[in-house]
């Protein structure tokens, strides 16, 4: 890496990645609610948009500390993780029942 690199490349390319992260969960709530709506389980369309909210949530938070002081605490990729996981179990549930 050059010394004259431009330092908010880093940081620009965080933001980028955290958008197509949510882009991501975004459309997997989309499918997950459409497939709750197919099996007529109002509070699993609640609990589909749940994670996403998360997901957008921590991206938000990294985003502003981007803006300041980078500091990458162990909520973000834990709290990622989680969403997942939530996912997983919610797409199991509604296509179990």
């Amino acid at each position: 890496m050059t010394a004259d690199a431009d330092p908010s490349r880093p940081a620009e390319r965080t933001r980028l990645a955290w958008r197509r992260t949510a882009l991501a969960a975004g459309v997997v709530a989309l499918l997950a609610a459409r497939l709750a709506l197919r099996s007529a389980d109002p509070a699993a369309v609640g609990l589909a948009v749940l994670p996403c909210l998360a997901v957008l949530a921590l991206g938000r938070r990294r985003a502003r500390r981007l803006a300041g002081t980078p500091l990458i605490t162990l909520a973000t990729p834990v709290g990622v993780a989680l969403a997942v996981v939530a996912y997983a179990v919610l797409g199991a549930a509604l296509v179990v029942l």
